[in-house]
């Protein structure tokens, strides 16, 4: 009997200690989100036209938020932000067109026994009127991520854009997404 006591107290231990779980933790990226303080803008990837433009762009609004120290030195930085750029233009045409036709003929003959008379007169005329419109647009689409110096990835975000009443495809889709940044950033403070 004391065997059997003895067993089952030896089973239930290890048992009960496994149903407490360990309290909730926050995730360790959002821990080395919020403790991000100087970030290097890296080279984009994508149309060589573009590249140059998207990350003077984004070091423009990185230093706007006013959060971060930006560095021109990567090695240096607690995490580096890199990304990539697409932008397609789209051009949309329009064409109607309307016309009206119109014609008369007329024609007659007439006839004797030596001699045959005939003739034959038509008009043609019409109207007609057509559009056409163009329309040239551009639409973007910029995926940025952002690299502790280990190399882990600890945000990334892809954003899209047609452009606003102000701004390029381009430049609006960096600022949306730098933006979405400073917001993660918030979110995980409040944690």
């Amino acid at each position: 009997m004391a065997s059997r006591l003895l067993l089952t107290t030896l089973i239930a231990v290890p048992l009960c200690g496994q149903a407490t779980a360990p309290p909730a933790q926050q995730p360790e990226s959002n821990l080395r989100l919020s403790s991000i303080r100087r970030v290097c803008v890296d080279k984009f990837v994508g149309e060589e036209a573009l590249v140059a433009t998207v990350r003077e762009i984004a070091i423009a609004s990185l230093f706007s938020l006013k959060r971060f120290t930006v560095t021109e030195k990567c090695e240096k930085a607690d995490a580096t932000l890199k990304g990539a750029v697409i932008e397609r233009a789209e051009k949309r045409v329009r064409a109607e067109g309307e016309a009206a036709d119109f014609g008369v003929a007329a024609g007659g003959a007439s006839g004797s026994r030596h001699s045959v008379t005939a003739g034959f007169g038509a008009a043609v005329g019409g109207s007609g009127e057509s559009l056409l419109s163009a329309e040239t647009g551009a639409r973007a689409s910029v995926t940025i991520r952002l690299v502790d110096a280990d190399g882990d990835v600890l945000w990334a975000y892809t954003q899209d854009s047609p452009g606003g009443k102000t701004k390029g495809a381009v430049s609006d889709a960096v600022d949306r997404a730098i933006k979405q940044l400073q917001r993660e950033i918030a979110r995980s403070e409040q944690k």
